[in-house]
């Protein structure tokens, strides 16, 4: 059995107030949600296909999946983000599964395949060492039927471990008593193989005067793409594709943007 995760306190402390990092945190996973969506059905993966998000947090992707008419189960280890993210979906009539559970034990607490796992925003990369890593993969191709699609998104760690990245700049949203500003301030390992971040949030208090400030760190993994690569391919994975910002596809078998997002999306199929 794996050890605790210790991100756990980290996104349960976040999810109540989740939505505070973007200007509209709903019109945001709409938009991530077209992007998944198109990926899965240039896989041929269409509603009411069935699509499990591994790493579902709040919803962000699992919810517009839903509401294109894809069945949909959502995992995540964070009781307190698959607790807001049932009140999501509740909230906007959306019948979606979810489950507490590590993705390193996802398949043991699920019963039946799925034909495509997905796990967005950079989460696979808090899995530190190659064996957590293998851990999930292997648990993620025990979900899927063969020929079934895995999808997912990191941030491009071969650029950024590179290049001296040192964080996120200051992100302004809302207005008057709503406001938030998030900060992501990076410290890099000396070998620049993980990073803590440590993430600010600040909100303006309502009806008064300052802000309420606080703290938090969590590691990542600096995943380099070949890196990501050579574990699929020992999960049994194939058909590996990488798809970048900012690129067009030449074989026009995805958004013509590559990724559809901020991040690099890596889509492969269970052998």
């Amino acid at each position: 059995m794996p050890a605790p995760d210790p991100n756990i306190e980290f996104y349960d402390d976040l999810a109540d107030n989740y939505h505070r990092m973007y200007e509209n945190w709903w019109d945001f996973a709409v938009h991530y949600g077209e992007a998944i969506a198109a990926y899965l059905a240039a896989e041929g993966i269409a509603p009411p296909a069935e699509v499990l998000d591994v790493t579902c947090g709040i919803g962000t992707q699992a919810l517009p999946l839903a509401a294109k008419g894809y069945r949909v189960t959502g995992s995540d280890l964070s009781e307190r983000a698959v607790e807001r993210a049932r009140r999501e979906a509740a909230s906007r009539d959306l019948d979606v599964q979810f489950i507490t559970s590590d993705v390193r034990q996802v398949s043991e607490q699920l019963v039946g395949t799925f034909d495509a796992v997905i796990s967005g925003a950079n989460s696979l990369t808090h899995l530190l060492t190659d064996d957590d890593l293998m851990l999930a993969l292997a648990q993620i191709r025990s979900c899927l039927r063969p020929g079934g699609v895995f999808l997912a998104t990191i941030r491009d760690y071969d650029k950024l471990a590179d290049d001296d990245s040192q964080g996120l700049a200051p992100e302004h949203f809302g207005k008057g008593d709503e406001r938030s500003i998030v900060i992501q301030a990076w410290d890099w390992a000396e070998d620049r193989r993980t990073l803590t971040t440590n993430h600010v949030l600040l909100l303006k208090k309502r009806n008064q005067d300052g802000w309420d400030t606080t703290v938090r760190t969590t590691d990542y993994r600096a995943l380099r793409r070949a890196e990501f690569d050579d574990a699929l391919t020992a999960s049994g994975f194939t058909g590996i594709r990488w798809f970048l910002p900012g690129h067009k596809d030449p074989q026009g078998v995805a958004p013509e943007d590559q990724s559809g997002y901020y991040q690099p999306v890596v889509v492969a199929k269970a052998g």
